[in-house]
């Protein structure tokens, strides 16, 4: 048999956003027969827990118009939902649901799974992988409930780990019914109680899961807490928009941390003293931030995550009009009563939790039914939990990312970096797990442009070796 006419064995573990629109590029590439492995654990394959939301109203923190699965085609989700839902403004502006983005990956996939070339094929996993060992130049992938998966190459897409236990929570009251790990998970926003609830962290998942609890009947009073305090912005304010000066001309050399607040500060304050919005600013920014942060020093990425990032989270993080009008309602009801500061203590007494919290220098006490983490996904591959990436993380197939977060990368190939600097060929990462790499490593734009570069790697690595075995036959 012609070793060159054999099909090559790709593995994508997880079955979100990332593994699904790279797992469509690779499809579409008709020279080459691929055998593609998907492994994904639960119903949401295809979506992943973003798009598969457990309250139907939750809106996309991106407008639609920003929001293809492909970067080549920018209307491709626009044009998907004039077909689906003609009824309802789908301009680029407006957010649809998360529901409905959901749907369209789904379609998106089924119709890449019935235009597969002939040379190509799929098997999918209902299962977790726990570990991942070399043999000679291929991979093999353990699975908890099917046999080993031979694979030439590996995408780890395993999309955004559970939030860390936060300061005040004692590893026990984890275990406790009144303690929520995954606020993604419909379990925290159903089947409430008559009590309060205390929600940590202040940011978008905070949003999502009050407007959940909201939905499903909740009347009691949502309390937050965390450093900061609420500071969630809507999309589009009603000042002016500041126009005097753009990132979008930014040059391509190196831009240290503080030019780039020196310049930043410059402007927010004449958009601030003439009554004119920063978004503008904000987004002509967004473009260019993985390239700012890979030429950052190591010590300039340690002062903007000490001492920046809760500031860039603020402007950076906006809710749609109408969520943000929602929890703007609550707070003026005293539904909602967000708090700055920090969780001193947690007592469960006759089924109760008695919460001590420092807001902002005094000391108040709340009963709640259930406290929900909302501090965001935990960066360190080392406390996620994550028994694929422990095992990988103790072998030094894998390190962390700068900074401690996610993997170490090339960030223009996505292939893993391993201890002393060791470049895989066949291992590769995508999506949050990038983001000390590239800091900027959630949204789909970003995302999108991964997925087609891996797959483009891959098919081009597949290529130039099937070559190399004609030329030396």
């Amino acid at each position: 048999m012609d070793l060159t006419e054999l099909p090559v064995n790709i593995a994508i573990i997880g079955g979100g956003f990332c593994g699904i629109v790279t797992a469509v590029h690779l499809l579409r590439h008709n020279k080459t027969g691929i055998h593609l492995h998907i492994i994904n654990k639960g119903p949401a394959f295809g979506k992943g827990v973003a798009y598969d939301p457990h309250t139907c109203s939750l809106l996309l923190n991106v407008p639609n118009g920003r929001m293809s699965a492909f970067a080549d085609k920018p209307d491709d989700f626009i044009d998907w939902l004039n077909a689906n839902y003609p009824n309802q403004d789908n301009s680029p502006t407006t957010f649809s649901t998360r529901r409905q983005y959901g749907e369209y990956l789904l379609e998106t996939w089924n119709e890449a799974l019935n235009n597969i070339p002939l040379c190509n094929s799929v098997t999918v996993y209902d299962d977790l992988a726990d570990n991942i060992t070399e043999i000679d130049d291929v991979l093999q992938i353990h699975l908890r409930q099917h046999p080993a998966i031979i694979a030439d190459a590996v995408i780890l897409a395993t999309g955004n780990a559970k939030p860390r236990v936060p300061n005040g929570i004692h590893p026990s009251f984890t275990k406790s019914k009144h303690y929520f790990a995954d606020p993604w998970k419909s379990p925290c926003i159903t089947n409430t109680t008559d009590s309060d609830v205390l929600i940590i962290g202040n940011g978008l998942t905070t949003a999502d899961t009050i407007i959940g609890l909201v939905e499903n009947g909740y009347q009691q009073t949502i309390h937050s807490v965390s450093p900061h305090g609420y500071r969630l912005n809507p999309w589009v304010d009603d000042k002016a928009p500041y126009t005097a000066y753009s990132f979008s001309g930014l040059p391509s050399e190196r831009i240290s941390l503080y030019q780039l607040l020196k310049t930043f500060n410059k402007h927010r304050r004449i958009a601030n003293n003439s009554g004119q919005s920063i978004y503008p600013l904000i987004d002509s920014l967004r473009p260019h931030i993985q390239r700012i942060w890979l030429h950052f020093t190591t010590r300039e990425k340690q002062q903007f995550i000490r001492h920046l990032k809760p500031y860039w989270e603020k402007v950076r993080h906006r809710l749609p009009v109408d969520m943000h009008q929602k929890i703007d309602v609550l707070r003026k009801s005293g539904l909602f009563q967000p708090c700055k500061g920090s969780i001193i203590s947690v007592k469960e007494l006759n089924g109760v939790c008695e919460v001590v919290l420092n807001c902002s220098g005094e000391l108040k006490t709340i009963r709640v039914s259930r406290i929900i983490n909302c501090t965001g996904p935990d960066p360190d591959i080392t406390r996620q939990g994550n028994a694929l990436l422990n095992n990988l993380v103790q072998k030094e197939t894998i390190i962390q990312g700068p900074c401690g977060m996610g993997i170490n990368a090339d960030h223009k190939t996505g292939r893993v970096i391993a201890a002393g600097n060791f470049h895989k060929t066949n291992l590769y990462v995508i999506g949050s797990n990038l983001k000390g790499v590239l800091w900027e490593s959630t949204a789909v734009p970003e995302l999108r442009v991964q997925a087609q570069n891996i797959a483009e790697v891959i098919i081009n690595g597949i290529e130039v070796r099937r070559r190399h075995v004609v030329e030396t036959a």
